[in-house]
């Protein structure tokens, strides 16, 4: 080591140009590090969306539903199959197990579902979960004057084209009418002139529609395509379009007849499936922009912003483009409030260095490890293809402490008492360093094999927490990198500066060490003392413990407020937007909002929806003056008061949602019902949902049964087969009348118009439809009554599935101040007096049973760390007895992170958990040190007076380091802005631990290893 510090020094000018090229390198990594909210991470989950149109619930379960589920569960791997069957439309969620690998199990699975054959016009779409997954800005395009659907043109060929051309923007989605279409209103007095059924008139329009390739003609040196049939291009060509559906002649054919003359032909709306509302106009078509997997999202939303600046200019008249929400702020907000934090926090550990040091030069010399191993820290980062996000900035953040704890321990050794001439100040600067670098070295490789554990963190967390570790670890091994390069080289040039050290501090200095040696060594001659402290912070450990309310992950003010609703049953899209629209001019009127926007018939998932669902996004102002949380629960009270017969009404933050959606957890508490009766568990699950309301312990509650709304059957009779007319022939009659049929499409410049050929007549009710007029083969008319008979169904029940087993649920939202665990209890109490039938099981899930499986997996992982800390404590004192001595101080400094969560109103998460596995991570540190130092006083197995000793010549380290920690932690516990709310339970947490840990560390450790070494020593 002498050897190698003289290498150092002598080469200083070599290396400390390295240190410059190696700042330079980190700058131009940061500046290229993708930036996001989130890791891009790919969760463990597939989403399967099958569409088709209105199709009855029966038909869907049958012919799509539980094939697709089948075929889902035979794949490998597959841990959870959850289904929901409505009209039209059937969702899977696929889990898969631990370890899979997302990307190859998704196309996997997609090669197995394209193995079956879905019905005809059935539309599959396979979605990996991951944070690209959804929208990073939304925006509108509004006016008062043209509909969504007269928008749509605008949008295709002009908006969504120059945005996909912009690199890493991976998809642009719209919500809104749709396309318009052609709208072929057949007239039934005009069909009975000429003895016409609708079906006729479609075959004859679908048989005109060319072009129709007829070959090659070679002439004038030219090959010239025959086509023929050419395909109208306007409404009116198409109204104009001759078709064989005129009078018979002699011969029995048909007349030519224009198509106009059997009824109306015009362009217009789709029908209303979807729509979009922005307040204060009377159209508007949302549109979602989605980034590709690992581009930087700041980046490529103002590339997006710029264009559409661009873009407002060549917008057709009365048409506008307005922003809804762009996450990239709250990207580059929470960021900077990081980077803040980092900042505040390095400057106090820098004060506190340099009220210990009492030199300037030497506290910042100590604080230059910092950006060094921030720099070598992004530079690893960006050559692993990691993003900045606020798991990896954050792990940076937490490691700050640690970073500097190298550098004060090396530059506190190498300079402390020093005296006589430069160069032997110098000479014993490096030998105090060549001491101490070896222990330093093996306490960095302790710290980090303690977030080794973290590699086997499951779910959520586990894909969010390795980003942090991984950034904490790489931070620790940068900073002593640093520590064995350039800090001796610091170290020694500072020796050679003569700087009288303060008398004032020289005192402090002679009392602090005067008063804990005094207790110490009280201490170690009474080792009985450590009873009381041990069992005082054991039982102050399980009665926080039982008091905490716990949460899944902290509170989060991001300013974006997500609001899916339900409506009654059978509700139109109109209806339901109406709702929308009086909820979102209610909230305009709160002085905290800035902007919002409604979709009706789609959800925040997925892109298919029934239309008595509606969501809506609510923008907070950046300086809004109510927390988000405070904003949610006044919307919550008015939107219940003026819609309370809504069957679903749920305010959540977007990011949290995002979260929950891509983990499959969508809502705090879930109670599931398993049985083998779908209708039991209706019946049993409002029973239940009933009771837990009228229970009043949460703060909402939710029976998610989701239905199709009413139906009327239709059953045709014997005198159907007598008349000739089949079921299907029925079926198409009713459907040409009251939804239309498709008959080919028109091509308007680069636009596709469909034709829809409806059966124009008055507007029927369920009394009046008996008397419809149905055509029969001869051509005769009657009734649908005499041939069928009708029966309106009550609201038809969505069929929900989980691993094929049929299953029913409903969402809890603890009360405000509450945990999970706490709702989880009162829920298992209802249960348990409602007595179910013994067929049904309940079981919990939700937010819940994650927080529970990531509590006893960090449980597992506090435990395998301190484990792992025995062994590797062994190994470095040669003794068990200090290895266990040290292990207890550590772990029981876990008290003082709960209590400081507690006193400080928090609840217990699992970033509360990670602050305690960073705890023992830097704690470890202190009693490496003073073990070691009495090692290398007293050998392999020093007496408890040297390592008295050690820890009174390493008191002074002890505290600038800790106390460094402790206060470096001040702006993320504080709270600096929003972007820190994730961070702050961790800070706190490891706030507290640190505080209590240099109690245990300086004190507790010592007298714990003279009590086990007491009797060994008297005799």
């Amino acid at each position: 080591m002498k050897r190698y510090l003289h290498f150092l020094w002598t080469n200083r000018f070599s290396i400390l140009l390295s240190a410059v090229l190696l700042l330079g390198a980190g700058w131009f990594a940061l500046q290229n590090l993708p930036e996001s909210v989130f890791p891009n991470v790919n969760f463990p989950r597939v989403a399967v969306l099958v569409n088709d149109g209105s199709l009855p619930v029966k038909f869907m379960e049958v012919e799509v539903t539980k094939p697709l589920e089948a075929l889902a569960k035979a794949q490998p791997g597959v841990r959870l199959v959850r289904s929901q069957t409505g009209n039209g439309l059937s969702k899977l969620n696929i889990y898969f197990e631990p370890g899979t690998n997302p990307q190859t199990a998704y196309l996997m699975l997609q090669a197995r579902l394209a193995q079956y054959r879905l019905p005809a016009g059935a539309q599959l779409r396979v979605i990996r979960m991951a944070p690209y997954t959804y929208p990073f800005a939304q925006y509108a395009l509004v006016s008062n004057q043209l509909s969504s659907s007269a928008m749509m043109p605008t949008f295709a060929f002009k908006l969504r084209p120059a945005l996909l051309s912009i690199p890493g923007v991976y998809q642009v989605q719209e919500t809104g009418r749709g396309w318009p279409q052609v709208q072929v209103h057949l007239d039934p007095v005009r069909l009975a002139q000429y003895h016409l059924s609708a079906q006729q008139v479609i075959t004859a329009l679908q048989a005109a529609q060319g072009p129709f390739f007829s070959g090659v003609l070679q002439a004038y040196h030219q090959q010239l395509i025959l086509a023929t049939t050419p395909r109208p291009e306007s409404a009116q060509a198409l109204a104009a379009l001759t078709l064989p559906l005129g009078p018979a002649d002699a011969s029995g054919a048909r007349t030519p007849l224009a198509l106009g003359a059997l009824g109306q032909v015009q362009t217009g709306s789709p029908p209303l499936l979807n729509e979009a509302a922005v307040p204060g106009y009377k159209h508007a078509l949302i549109m979602d922009v989605l980034a590709q997997s690992g581009v930087n999202d700041v980046s490529v939303a103002h590339a997006v912003q710029a264009r559409l600046d661009l873009l407002r200019q060549h917008l057709p008249q009365g048409v506008h483009l307005v922003p809804i929400y762009d996450l990239s702020h709250l990207i580059s907000h929470s960021l900077r409030d990081v980077w803040i934090a980092l900042g505040l926090g390095s400057l106090i550990a820098w004060l506190v260095i340099f009220a210990f040091l009492g030199r300037l030069d030497g506290a910042l010399a100590t604080v230059l490890v910092v950006p060094l191993a921030l720099a070598a820290t992004f530079l690893v980062l960006h050559i692993l293809g990691y993003g900045l996000n606020i798991m990896t900035l954050g792990g940076l953040t937490a490691a700050i402490g640690a970073l500097v704890d190298h550098a004060i321990v090396v530059i506190e050794r190498g300079l402390h008492g020093l005296q006589g001439q430069p160069a032997t100040r110098r000479q014993s600067a490096l030998r105090r360093s060549a001491s101490i670098l070896p222990v330093m070295s093996l306490a960095t490789l302790t710290s980090c094999l303690v977030f080794l554990p973290l590699l086997f963190l499951s779910g959520t967390l586990g894909l969010l927490f390795r980003h942090m570790a991984l950034a904490i670890v790489i931070a620790l091994l940068a900073s002593q990198l640093v520590a064995l390069l350039v800090t001796p080289i610091l170290t020694a040039w500072l020796a050679g500066r003569s700087i009288s050290p303060s008398r004032k501090l020289q005192q402090i200095e002679r009392w602090l060490r005067r008063h804990y040696s005094h207790w110490l060594i009280a201490g170690m001659r009474r080792p009985y003392w450590a009873i009381l402290p041990i069992l005082l912070l054991a039982g102050t450990a399980w009665l926080v413990i039982t008091v905490l309310p716990t949460a899944f992950l902290p509170r989060w003010d991001e300013g974006i407020i997500s609001v899916p609703y339900r409506t009654r049953v059978g509700s139109s899209v109109a209806e339901t937007a109406q709702i929308g629209r009086s909820f979102m001019q209610v909230a305009l009127r709160n002085p905290n909002v800035q902007s919002a926007s409604l979709v009706v018939g789609r959800g925040f998932e997925f892109r298919h929806a029934p239309a008595n669902k509606g969501a809506i996004t609510i923008v907070l102002k950046a300086d809004h003056h109510d927390s988000t949380e405070a904003v949610m629960a006044h919307f919550r009270r008015q939107f219940r008061s003026m819609a309370p017969n809504l069957i679903g009404l749920s305010l959540h933050q977007t990011m949290i949602v995002r979260l929950g959606n891509l983990s499959g957890a969508h809502a705090p508490l879930v109670v599931y019902l398993f049985g083998s009766r779908s209708s039991a568990l209706r019946s049993e699950g409002k029973r239940l949902a009933v009771a837990l309301k009228n229970s009043h312990d949460f703060a909402s509650v939710n029976f998610k049964s989701p239905s199709a709304g009413p139906e009327m059957n239709i059953t045709p009779s014997p005198m159907a087969t007598l008349y000739g007319i089949t079921p299907a022939a029925i079926a198409a009659q009713l459907k040409t009348r009251f939804w239309g049929r498709q008959a080919g499409f028109l091509l308007h410049g680069e636009q596709i118009l469909p034709i829809r050929v409806t059966l124009a007549g008055q507007a029927q009710t369920p009394q009046s439809l008996p008397a419809l007029p149905i055509q029969l083969p001869d051509g005769e008319m009657t009734t649908l009554s005499s041939i069928a008979s009708l029966h309106v169904q009550g609201a038809v029940p969505f069929v929900t599935h989980q691993n094929l087993v049929p299953d029913a649920y409903m969402w809890l939202e603890p009360k405000s101040g509450e945990g999970l665990a706490q709702a989880a209890s009162h829920a298992r109490a209802i249960i348990a007096r409602m007595h179910l039938p013994g067929n049904i099981t309940p079981v919990l899930g939700g937010y819940y049973r994650q927080q529970r499986q990531s509590f006893q997996q960090m449980a597992l992982i506090l435990a395998g760390a301190l484990g792992l800390l025995l062994v590797l404590l062994g190994f470095q004192f040669s003794s068990q007895r200090a290895a266990l001595a040290a292990l207890l101080s550590i772990a029981l400094a876990a008290p003082g992170s709960l209590l400081l969560v507690w006193l400080c109103g928090l609840d217990l998460d699992s970033t509360a958990f990670l602050g305690v596995l960073l705890v023992f991570a830097i704690a470890v540190n202190n009693v490496i040190l003073i073990f070691a130092r009495a090692r290398q006083i007293g050998g392999s197995h020093p007496r408890p007076s040297l390592v008295a000793l050690a820890a009174r010549q390493r008191l002074r380290p002890v505290l600038m380091t800790m106390l460094a920690d402790v206060f470096g932690f001040l702006p993320l516990a504080i709270g600096i802005g929003h972007g820190t709310d994730l961070l702050k339970p961790l800070a706190i947490a490891v706030m507290g631990g640190l505080l209590l840990s240099i109690f245990m560390s300086l004190w507790l450790a010592p007298v714990l290893y003279s009590a086990m070494t007491y009797k060994k020593t008297t005799t």
